[in-house]
């Protein structure tokens, strides 16, 4: 069996060298890097490296964006089977071989799974969201919606079944679900392994971490995401569920880190926010997660005036949900404003 290996590349100089060190198997295999127009010493860390390891391609292409440079090292891979890395991470040993085996035991097979985790003061730690899937089973996105958790491409082995299947190259947010949803769908097995198979490295000025500053620009990729995703799914579970992962864990926190660094209500925040919530209505939704993105603006954010508590109060009434008159809202509403840590979890549920 041949194992494809594409590590998307940008800005990462420092980082490399660990990540391709990583890739450990005794199977054939071919490290797929796509430079993605970095302005650092990118290019000159991959040309040793090249030097160093026979079974490196390196293409080099200017700055698409990560969902661009996957595509491309899928339009190159030759393997029976590819794994995506990303520049700033690393497998963890033997653990390709260990997902490899999986894998070959049974044909029906298309997609193994196994765990993300964090560097935690030295010690790997699992992404608390994912334990549903933290366990060693053959299942399908309908029989386990569940697996949506995982709905980045790292930490798994797909068949080359996929290879035609594309990320979304013209949103920067969230770009991974289409790809993965239609993978998840198209699978006839998909092997869950509870075992830490890849390590995720919180990297400083990364795309995670700037994430809170572009919330308009987000939020528009969310709810194009959105749509894809829920045109995709057959059954109301999966698309209930898909909300919850998406509207809950993501907008929700991304919403959450805004406001911790923008507090204060305006009017092109207000109608942001009014937007995303009627395209929910348009599809099945997650009760709790529309009400969390709710809560999350009336209590995370400051200065509501009469007039934007007026206009939020009759866009809600309009689908439905009731909200107190605005000097009620001052008086119940806003002295129980919580202390949100929306940047740390906006990180969590955003690394798959």
């Amino acid at each position: 069996m041949k194992i494809s290996i594409i590590i998307p590349v940008y800005n990462a100089a420092h980082t490399l060298r660990r990540a391709i060190a990583s890739v450990d198997t005794k199977h054939q295999y071919e490290i797929i890097c796509i430079n993605d127009g970095s302005t650092d010493e990118s290019a000159m860390v991959l040309e040793q490296l090249q030097k160093e390891y026979k079974n490196i391609v390196c293409i080099n292409q200017e700055n698409h964006g990560a969902a661009a440079s996957r595509n491309k090292g899928l339009s190159y891979m030759t393997g029976d089977v590819f794994m995506f890395l990303d520049a700033d991470d690393e497998f963890l040993p033997s653990r390709i071989d260990f997902m490899a085996d999986y894998y070959q035991q049974d044909e029906h097979v298309d997609i193994v799974i196994g765990q993300i985790a964090r560097d935690n003061n030295g010690e790997w730690q699992t992404i608390a969201t994912h334990h549903a899937i933290q366990k060693q089973e053959k299942v399908s996105l309908a029989q386990c919606p569940e697996i949506m958790q995982s709905i980045g491409p790292g930490g798994k082995m797909f068949s080359n079944r996929y290879v035609d299947i594309r990320f979304d190259e013209d949103i920067v947010f969230c770009e991974e679900h289409h790809f993965m949803i239609q993978a998840y769908k198209k699978a006839r097995d998909i092997q869950l392994l509870p075992n830490i198979v890849y390590g995720y490295n919180e990297v400083e000025g990364s795309v995670t971490d700037q994430r809170a500053e572009q919330f308009e620009t987000y939020i528009r990729d969310a709810i194009n995401v959105r749509g894809r995703v829920m045109e995709t799914l057959l059954l109301p579970e999966e698309r209930i569920y898909y909300s919850y992962r998406m509207d809950e864990l993501i907008v929700s926190y991304l919403l959450q880190a805004h406001l911790m660094k923008h507090k204060a209500i305006t009017q092109q925040l207000l109608q942001t926010i009014i937007t995303y919530i009627k395209t929910m209505q348009s599809t099945d939704y997650s009760g709790e997660a529309l009400f969390r993105i709710v809560s999350v603006l009336e209590r995370g954010g400051s200065n509501w005036t009469k007039s934007l508590y007026t206009q939020w109060r009759e866009a809600l009434l309009s689908i439905g949900i009731g909200r107190p008159h605005y000097y009620r809202f001052k008086v119940e509403i806003l002295p129980r404003r919580a202390k949100f840590r929306g940047k740390m979890k906006l990180k969590q549920y955003l690394k798959r």
